[in-house]
């Protein structure tokens, strides 16, 4: 595939199957973040209240996540070609705009996080590697995957996906083993509501779900695409929570690399790092890529995921990829609007995109500043209707779209008159 089909509809001929999808997702949410969420989850809430927040999250996340499969599934486009679709030529490339930025910032701070656990990962083996030479050397792995595109991502994820459940599986039997404890006798942690706990499984990975289509353009079917993301949402991600979450709650260590490493599994532990990283920060590199492929479209996307692998790997080198992040969950709530916007805009037009004639779209600007506005002040004042802001957001971009839509389409029927 010479450009990945980053602005058109990828053919039939090169779609695959609903568990390839789930491969895929699953490969990009076992990641370290995910590890410190199960862990957090698991000292706070104990282990049954960790065990329903993580299903229960997961569950609402993969409802939204197979209404944007099934939009990527039909139109067979990333999700920024149905932005530009929603928002306009213009407003489209502002909304990408600020979806680059958040990605790459990513980008660069998982490349470091990366280095700084190599480093005291083999510090023992090879003293004198700092952690920036572990960073530059992941990030060229993950930006050779990012050219490739989304076959080099589909083989990565068949193979190393199998095998971090399989270690996640070994950890966890160990360290109760290890401690001779029942699970049925885990702390029910500090009295955490369950709500609270929901909002962090499904805030937690609410952009992914959102930005669902960019994968599932692959699937076969939209029926393909929905049971991918339900496998990797609804049930992976409790999985994956749960699996590294009890596990830090027996041996009362927060790092799931950590208590492989007192285990004395230090090898699987350098594997969980490596493909952990790999496989998300890839996903990230390839996502900025389709990005860059709508707002410079003459352009090959293995050359815009080189471009951004290097200004990804400036930014954490030189530091700067640390600093942006209380940027970066800033801008995170500007995201799930976005969706609410391009997923109405898709399922009002009947699942057709009719190409972007205008520029500017008034009414997508309206309903994603909106759902912004109203996601920030939600975080200022500790104050929601569901408990999730970024689900707040999303689903107050939803009502004003579909409200401004109506009033469209009621004016113009009057002027028909």
């Amino acid at each position: 595939m010479k450009n990945d089909y980053s602005t058109s509809p990828v053919p039939d001929e090169q779609t695959v199957s609903g568990w390839r999808i789930a491969m895929i997702l699953m490969g990009v949410i076992i990641a370290l973040p995910a590890f410190a969420m199960g862990a957090q989850l698991a000292h706070t809430m104990g282990a049954r209240g960790a065990l329903a927040s993580s299903l229960l999250g997961g569950m609402l996340l993969s409802i939204i996540a197979m209404l944007a499969a099934v939009a990527g599934a039909r139109s067979r486009l990333s999700s920024y070609v149905l932005i530009v679709e929603a928002f306009g030529t213009r407003g489209g490339a502002l909304a990408n705009g600020i979806l680059a930025f958040s990605l790459l910032g990513w980008f660069a701070v998982i490349a470091m996080l990366f280095g700084h656990a190599m480093q005291s990962s083999t510090a023992a083996l090879l003293p004198g590697v700092p952690a920036a030479a572990w960073a530059f050397a992941g990030a060229i792995l993950m930006t050779v995957t990012a050219a490739v595109g989304f076959r080099a991502l589909d083989v990565l994820s068949l193979l190393s996906t199998p095998l971090k459940i399989g270690l996640l599986l070994v950890t966890f039997w160990i360290s109760l083993k290890a401690s001779h404890t029942d699970i049925g006798s885990l702390g029910a942690g500090d009295g955490t509501a369950l709500g609270t706990g929901i909002s962090m499984v499904a805030g937690g990975l609410m952009v992914g779900a959102v930005l669902a289509p960019d994968i599932c353009r692959f699937a076969r079917t939209p029926m393909h695409g929905a049971f991918g993301v339900f496998v990797a949402y609804g049930i992976g991600f409790p999985l994956v929570l749960t699996l590294s979450g009890l596990p830090s709650v027996v041996t009362g260590q927060a790092d799931l690399v950590a208590i492989m490493t007192l285990l004395g599994m230090g090898l699987p532990a350098l594997l969980i790092i490596l493909l952990s990283a790999w496989v998300t920060n890839g996903y990230n590199l390839y996502a900025s890529s389709l990005v860059l492929a709508t707002l410079s479209p003459r352009r090959s996307r293995a050359k815009l995921a080189c471009f951004a692998g290097a200004l990804g790997t400036v930014f954490g080198l030189l530091g700067i990829g640390d600093s942006m992040v209380p940027y970066l969950l800033v801008l995170s709530i500007a995201i799930p609007p976005i969706a609410g916007v391009y997923l109405s805009n898709f399922y009002l037009s009947g699942g057709k995109t009719l190409g972007t004639g205008a520029q500017w779209r008034p009414e997508a600007l309206a309903a994603w500043l909106a759902g912004t506005g109203f996601a920030g002040l939600a975080q200022l004042s500790h104050w929601s209707v569901t408990g999730i802001p970024a689900l707040d957001s999303l689903l107050l971009s939803v009502a004003v779209y579909f409200a401004l839509r109506w009033f469209q389409g009621r004016s113009f029927a009057s002027r028909q008159a």
